[in-house]
């Protein structure tokens, strides 16, 4: 449940709205969320407002956020400290430098990396190797590809075989999700 920071013209559901959607059985995060600084158009404050609102529903929940963010780290981490956030977060299609990987790494999130993993040398390539297999989860997002090619090229970069790339990942969603698969 959520609305992404790319989506400028929509009613922003209340954090009421939000905890009620979000009590449904089905829903197990809150996101995509975030900020994206990339495709605003200067103004931001309707972002960091729907983000806070975010941050908040998932507190009441207890339920992770799955965040995107683009060009705003540093203001994403502000805003998830000012509004005392307690639930993991997700960064999803993660692809940034060691610097950035590092600074929310030591915040213990978790990093999902999908096609840019693919690319020779991508940053992605490089965070993966960096992060290790204990905070991160692999996704296709909307590319055109299997799932299959991002698990052998993450079992790859981390010099471990696909097996146990899969129990991780299965660890990774139960304790982050919640859910007993």
């Amino acid at each position: 449940v959520g609305v992404h920071p790319n989506v400028k013209e929509c009613i922003d559901p209340s954090i009421d709205e939000l905890v009620t959607l979000g009590k449904l059985n089905k829903v197990i995060g809150i996101g995509e969320t975030g900020l994206d600084y990339f495709r605003s158009d200067g103004d931001l404050n309707w972002q960091h407002q729907r983000f806070r609102n975010h941050i908040r529903a998932a507190k009441i929940l207890k339920k992770p956020l799955i965040i995107h963010c683009v060009k705003a780290f540093n203001e994403l981490l502000n805003c998830l400290n000012l509004n005392n956030n307690e639930v993991p977060v997700l960064i999803h299609g993660f692809n940034n430098n060691e610097n950035i990987t590092r600074v929310l790494q030591s915040e213990g999130f978790y990093f999902s990396f999908g096609k840019a993993l693919l690319g020779y040398d991508s940053n992605a390539a490089k965070a993966i190797k960096q992060v290790g297999r204990k905070n991160i989860f692999l996704e296709t997002d909307d590319a055109d590809l299997s799932i299959k090619y991002v698990y052998k090229k993450a079992a790859e970069l981390l010099g471990i075989d696909e097996d146990i790339i899969k129990e991780q990942l299965k660890y990774n969603f139960e304790t982050v999700f919640k859910i007993k698969l």
